[in-house]
């Protein structure tokens, strides 16, 4: 376990909402609404509280997970403590890009190749049972629309930097 020193004990004053991380009592209400929370590399946003508030700078800029959220937001409206999970997620995403140039987040390649990061494919069997019809459209029906959107993508230094990930 690192240790605390005054260089890593304010990490949280890098993060948008952190100052409301400390109010965070680990009920578990953001997990149960988060879609992400679910799969195969899940997004705890308890842990990454936990993170920022111990300082783990070296842990979180390895952190893949913040990458998993969804932006539903819907952690925000069940927290009883008004902690903002959403915005420390996404603040989480900026602190580590500006701190790690070459990081190039797993969900990247995903967005690539499909157009979005989670299974949304797979919500046609819930959409039928509570009745809805058809799938919501995504990125990926209209091919042409998929490569502008590649394009788009392979024209940001991230992408472009690093276009091997992103071939096949």
């Amino acid at each position: 376990m690192p240790v605390l020193t005054a260089e890593t004990k304010d990490l949280w004053r890098d993060f948008v909402g952190a100052e409301d991380l400390w109010f965070c009592y680990a009920c578990g209400a953001c997990i149960s609404t988060c879609p992400a929370s679910h799969s195969e590399s899940p997004l705890l946003i308890r842990r990454l509280i936990r993170m920022v508030a111990l300082g783990l700078e070296d842990e979180l800029l390895d952190e893949d997970s913040p990458w998993a959220c969804v932006t539903c937001s819907r952690c925000e409206e069940v927290c009883p403590m008004e902690v903002k999970p959403f915005e420390l997620c996404l603040s989480i995403r900026k602190w580590q890009c500006k701190n790690d140039g070459s990081r190039v987040p797993l969900s990247t390649t995903e967005i690539y190749h499909r157009g979005y990061t989670q299974p949304v494919d797979k919500a046609e069997t819930v959409r039928a049972s509570v009745g809805l019809t058809d799938r919501l459209p995504v990125i990926g029906d209209d091919p042409e629309l998929l490569e502008k959107f590649r394009a788009m993508l392979m024209a940001t230094p991230v992408v472009n930097e690093n276009s091997f990930m992103f071939e096949g």
